[in-house]
């Protein structure tokens, strides 16, 4: 997630043409989406084996945040995007609220992570 943030983002603006870093982001998203709900799932398992409830709980919201973005909110911005370049000026509002909703589900998961990593760190290490 840091890597996409700082990396891959910022790399695909700066470098691609509109047209071109469009098809590559609704190429990326969909993966990265999967592949964090994947990792959050397989985190799951040892975290309920060891007992450790809350991470487990933390772990399910990750996972879920994951697929309602992948399955739910990414077609929805692709759709309403589309539209937009259409010229369907009444989908704009649309689409800026759906990505803003995506954006902060991608935040609250990273926020969720980090968390549980310090968590883990200090129940470990002290």
């Amino acid at each position: 997630m840091v890597f996409f943030m700082t990396v891959v983002s910022p790399s695909v603006f700066a470098t691609l043409s509109t047209n071109a870093s469009s098809k590559f982001l609704r190429t990326i998203f969909p993966r990265m989406f999967l592949f964090g709900f994947i990792i959050a799932v397989l985190s799951l398992i040892p975290s309920y084996v060891s007992g450790n409830i809350l991470n487990s709980i933390l772990l399910i919201v990750v996972a879920i945040s994951f697929i309602i973005n992948r399955n739910f909110l990414t077609l929805k911005i692709n759709n309403f995007r589309d539209k937009e370049l259409e010229g369907d000026k009444k989908v704009s509002s649309s689409f800026k609220y759906m990505h803003l909703l995506s954006v902060l589900l991608f935040v609250l998961n990273f926020i969720i992570l980090i968390g549980i990593v310090i968590n883990n760190y200090f129940n470990y290490n002290l």
